[in-house]
């Protein structure tokens, strides 16, 4: 995993370097392929860094560029708490949960809590247990009590309560359902649930 930097300058200059990276291969492909996950490393940099009108500004650009992307744990973990420090807690709320069913495990590790990994159905790498390991020191470091307290708050919430516990069923049944058409029932009502915190 590539070092994360260590002062304010190295920060700003490792997010100039990410945004000059991207924008020139917007420029010279209209499009942006970014195998290297840059986009969502920047996310975790201006959290560090903690200068929300330069993140709020990426953020807008990400989900022009990106619309539709899955994205990361990381990324959704540093993007959420940027919400929640600027106020808009709608959609903090939303990317919170929206972290919570792409990385079940992440927010109670985070939290401090007994958690051991499920016998479900994982859909990607980023699913797993140990994607925990990947956050960088730095970001674990940035995220204060206050922005703890409001995880915990939310993931404690009933609504996040009862859509984690109807996903862990849902992603318990995929491990036995091979059926085409079951499958995508299932996924499509898991697809669903953000649904009800939507901004």
């Amino acid at each position: 995993m590539i070092s994360f930097p260590d002062t304010e300058k190295k920060l700003k200059n490792r997010i100039s370097n990410y945004k000059s990276a991207l924008n020139k291969e917007k420029k010279e492909y209209d499009s942006i392929n970014d195998r290297a996950g840059k986009r969502y490393s920047l996310f975790a940099l201006y959290f560090v860094l903690n200068d929300l009108k330069k993140s709020e500004k990426y953020f807008e650009w990400y989900k022009e560029e990106f619309y539709g992307d899955v994205g990361e744990p990381i990324q959704k973990l540093c993007w959420a708490l940027s919400l929640y420090r600027m106020d808009k807690i709608d959609d903090a709320r939303y990317v919170l949960a929206d972290l919570m069913l792409l990385n079940l495990y992440v927010i109670p590790r985070l939290l401090g809590q007994d958690i051991k990994e499920y016998d479900i159905w994982h859909s990607s790498s980023a699913a797993y247990y140990d994607y925990f390991y990947y956050i960088w020191d730095e970001v674990l470091e940035a995220i204060s009590k206050d922005d703890r307290n409001w995880i915990k708050e939310q993931y404690d919430s009933f609504v996040f309560r009862r859509i984690r516990q109807r996903h862990i069923e849902i992603y318990g049944q995929l491990q036995n359902v091979e059926d085409l058409s079951s499958r995508k029932k299932l996924l499509e009502e898991a697809g669903s649930f953000l649904d009800v915190l939507k901004p």
